[in-house]
C-alpha cells in the first residue's frame, strides 16, 4: 500500500516540477533579452524591450484608464456629402475621347485635388469629423487618406488612418499607420502635436534609418504612460515587446 501511495505522490509530483522548471526557463529567455535601441531622428530614439505575455496582458489591464475614445466615424458617403458640402464631391472630366467621373477634394486652404482612379460611389471608405480626415480605397485597396486642414501634409502622404491612430494619455504623441497592400503592411510612424501649430508633426517611421525593427505585421498597441507603448507582433515573430520613446 506504501509502495503505491509513494508511486502516486511521485506521478503528480513530475508535471509539477516540469512546469516550475519550464517557468524558469521562460523568465530566463526574458531576462536574458537584449534590448534594441536605435535613433528615430535627431530628437528621438526607440528603446524596444521584449516582455512576456503575461506582463504584456496585466498591464493592458491596468492601462485600460489611459485610453480614449475612438473617433467618430461615418462611412455613409451620402451623410459624408452633406456634412462637407462642396468640398468633397464627383466631377466629370474629358480625358481625349474619354469621360471620367472622379472624386475631387476641396482643403481647408481652398486648394482642390482630384483622385482620377476612383468616384465617390466605389472609392470612398470613410470619414472622421473629428480630425477633418478622408479614407479612400486606392491602388491593390491600399490606403489614400487627406487631412482637410493640412494639404501640404496630404499630398507629401505622411497623414495617418485614424482606425490605426494611438494617442498618447497626454495626447502629445500620435503613432499613426497607414495600410499598404503590396507590402501587405501597415507603415506605422510617430507624429507630435506642435501647440503653436495646433496640429500633429510627422516625425519619422518607426523603423529607424537602417530598419531595425519590422512593425508591419504589429498589433494590439496601447500606451502604458506618456512615452511607453506596448504591442504585440502578430505574424513571425508572435512576441509582446515594450517600446519607449526617448527625446533627446
Amino acid at each position: 500500500m506504501k509502495k503505491i501511495v509513494i508511486i502516486l505522490i511521485l506521478m503528480l509530483a513530475l508535471p509539477l516540477v516540469a512546469l516550475q522548471a519550464q517557468i524558469e526557463n521562460d523568465t530566463e529567455i526574458f531576462e536574458e533579452e537584449e534590448v534594441l535601441e536605435f535613433e528615430l531622428n535627431d530628437f528621438y530614439s526607440i528603446k524596444l524591450r521584449q516582455i512576456s505575455e503575461s506582463e504584456y496582458t496585466a498591464k493592458e489591464k491596468e492601462s485600460e484608464h489611459l485610453r480614449h475614445k475612438p473617433y467618430k466615424v461615418v462611412t455613409d458617403v451620402n451623410k459624408a456629402k452633406k456634412m462637407l458640402g462642396k468640398m468633397l464631391k464627383n466631377v466629370t472630366i474629358q480625358d481625349g475621347n474619354d469621360t471620367r467621373i472622379v472624386v475631387e477634394i476641396t482643403f481647408k486652404d481652398k486648394t482642390k485635388k482630384r483622385l482620377d482612379w476612383c468616384n465617390l460611389e466605389n472609392g470612398f471608405v470613410a470619414y472622421y469629423p473629428e480630425c477633418n480626415v478622408l479614407c479612400f480605397l486606392g491602388e491593390a485597396e491600399s490606403d489614400y487618406v487627406f487631412d482637410l486642414n493640412d494639404y501640404d501634409k496630404s499630398v507629401s502622404e505622411n497623414v495617418g488612418n485614424p482606425l490605426y491612430h494611438i494617442l498618447s494619455p497626454n495626447k502629445q504623441l500620435l503613432i499613426s499607420g497607414r495600410y499598404s497592400n503590396p507590402a501587405d503592411c501597415v507603415w506605422r510612424f510617430l507624429e507630435k502635436w506642435n501647440p503653436l501649430k495646433k496640429k500633429y508633426e510627422f516625425i519619422n517611421y518607426l523603423w529607424g534609418e537602417n530598419h531595425q525593427f519590422d512593425f508591419c505585421n504589429s498589433d494590439g498597441w496601447f500606451w502604458t504612460s506618456n512615452n511607453k507603448i506596448l504591442f504585440k507582433y502578430v505574424c513571425g515573430y508572435g512576441s509582446y515587446y515594450e517600446m519607449e520613446l526617448i527625446e533627446k
